[in-house]
């Protein structure tokens, strides 16, 4: 990977995570349960994110990767931002607002799709899945780990939001080895061997193996009504979702193969 790559790397990041969490904020607005306080932190969280995302936008070097949709990705970002702004404002005065949540979360899913179009890879599809796949598991996880915090000085607080956000987040880690395997069989194995196979098997063992055992004990121990246990193991899913994410996209660029 050169240099070059590095920025874009960081961009992903920043862009999967406020993507996801716009998505799953969005839609736990719409089907309800969490507390006001709750929804003004991330709100407040989602601008904090997408300021953080423009940034990285407004400091890529052209010249580089993505050139070839830079205009229309940089657009789609100033978007995210702005709606991002405008759910706040929203939550603060208390207007309807989940759908501009949902729309920056479209939003920053248009972002990655026109990035993965740029035809820097081996297939712009499979990177486009992948991309989706870890904003989705990066939103699910940081927002349910956050949440968790809402049950420990809330104890009457319905547990269905925390269940919801958690079962999203085991379905996408599941769909996410599906789409690591299709990719390893479909277009190269390169990546499991070499020099970079170690980043390889810990980017599937260590950023997806190991978040789905976690999310799966996190489930149970909510359902055992011993919700500090599941925010705990929550900390550690976030911490190896987010490895995972940087991993697949620093391979990405190294190999070509969107793992």
């Amino acid at each position: 990977m050169s240099i070059e790559a590095l920025p874009f790397v960081n961009w992903i990041f920043w862009a999967t995570l406020g993507t996801g969490s716009a998505l799953v904020v969005g839609l736990t607005e719409l089907l309800g349960g969490t507390t006001r306080g709750y929804r003004l932190f991330m709100a407040f969280l989602l601008v904090a994110v997408a300021g953080i995302l423009l940034l990285s936008e407004l400091n890529l070097v052209s010249g580089s990767f993505g050139d070839a949709t830079a205009d229309t990705r940089r657009l789609l970002v100033w978007l995210v931002a702005a709606l991002a702004t405008a759910y706040l404002l929203a939550s603060l005065a208390r207007l309807p607002r989940s759908g501009l949540a949902i729309a920056a979360g479209l939003a920053g899913v248009s972002a990655l799709t026109v990035l993965a179009a740029a035809g820097d890879t081996l297939s712009a599809s499979l990177f486009t899945a992948q991309l989706i796949l870890a904003a989705l598991a990066l939103g699910a996880v940081s927002d349910a780990m956050l949440l968790g915090h809402w049950y420990l000085v809330t104890p009457r607080l319905s547990p269905a939001p925390l269940l919801r956000m958690m079962w999203l987040l085991l379905i996408v880690l599941l769909l996410q080895v599906l789409t690591f395997a299709i990719a390893i069989l479909a277009i190269s194995s390169g990546p499991l061997a070499g020099p970079i196979g170690w980043l390889t098997w810990l980017r599937v063992l260590v950023g997806i193996g190991l978040p789905i055992v976690i999310t799966v004990l996190a489930m149970l121990a909510s359902r055992a009504a011993s919700l500090q246990a599941s925010t705990g193991l929550l900390y550690i899913g976030l911490a190896f979702v987010a490895a995972g994410s940087i991993a697949g996209a620093s391979i990405t660029y190294l190999t070509g193969v969107p793992v």
